[in-house]
């Protein structure tokens, strides 16, 4: 009896425990609505426009502050001299100057359709007009391996590299981006707001995308590329 009494227990048991095992390693789009600019409610990402946020279109990253500076592009950080593809994130100090489009893709399309979902995986990726460049293939943000700066040495849609992989999430009327090191959305883990780090380098300064500690983060809105 002692027995049958067991092994039912481990029967009832085994199944719910792989079930909490998988089932927060899988990303779970989310199903509530997220407050974001205007007021309004979407669980997409919106641009400027109010349009949500299309997976593969371009978008320039601008910063919400007037006066903080342009968009993001891809520079040479380290030294200017070597001559190799720019791979470091830099915010141009131009206001006027939109910088380089990125264009976003989500973890799990298959989930979370044609649309970028607040606070989703996504891969970041600036627009590159000629694949055949062997700098194309250093276009997409990943963090370092310091978890200090974001760099463009990322592959898109490689889920086992969790450092390739950002969301975005409201802030404000507008959003910011955040550094997850998961790709579960419902885990609690901890995430890193991105920031504009200002730094010297040859008595130039250098406005590199880094991870935060306790600074502001970096408040950005999009602009769709006509």
């Amino acid at each position: 009896m002692k027995c049958l009494v067991l092994f039912v227990s481990i029967a009832l048991f085994v199944p719910l425990a792989l079930s909490s095992t998988f089932s927060s390693d899988l990303l779970l789009p989310s199903e509530l609505e997220e407050v974001v600019p205007n007021g309004k409610t979407y669980a997409s990402v919106v641009d400027i426009d109010g349009n949500p946020v299309k997976a593969g279109a371009k978008y320039f990253v601008l910063p919400s502050l007037r006066g903080s500076g342009g968009g993001l592009i891809l520079s040479r950080v380290v030294d200017k001299n070597v001559k190799v593809c720019p791979q470091d994130i830099v915010q141009v100090p131009k206001e006027l100057n939109r910088g380089r489009p990125v264009e976003f893709f989500p973890a799990y399309p298959e989930k979370t359709g044609e649309f970028i979902k607040v606070n989703n995986p996504i891969n970041v990726n600036f627009f590159f007009p000629n694949e055949a460049s062997r700098c194309a293939n250093f276009t997409v943000w990943k963090m370092d391996k310091k978890y200090k700066y974001v760099v463009g040495r990322g592959t898109l849609g490689a889920l086992n590299r969790i450092r390739n992989w950002f969301r975005i999430v409201p802030y404000g009327k507008d959003y910011r981006f955040v550094y997850c090191p998961s790709l579960c959305v419902p885990c609690k883990i901890k995430c890193f707001d991105l920031f504009i780090s200002y730094e010297e380098r040859e008595n130039v300064e250098v406005r590199r995308l880094a991870a935060s500690g306790n600074e502001l983060p970096f408040s950005v809105y999009f602009k769709k590329v006509d």
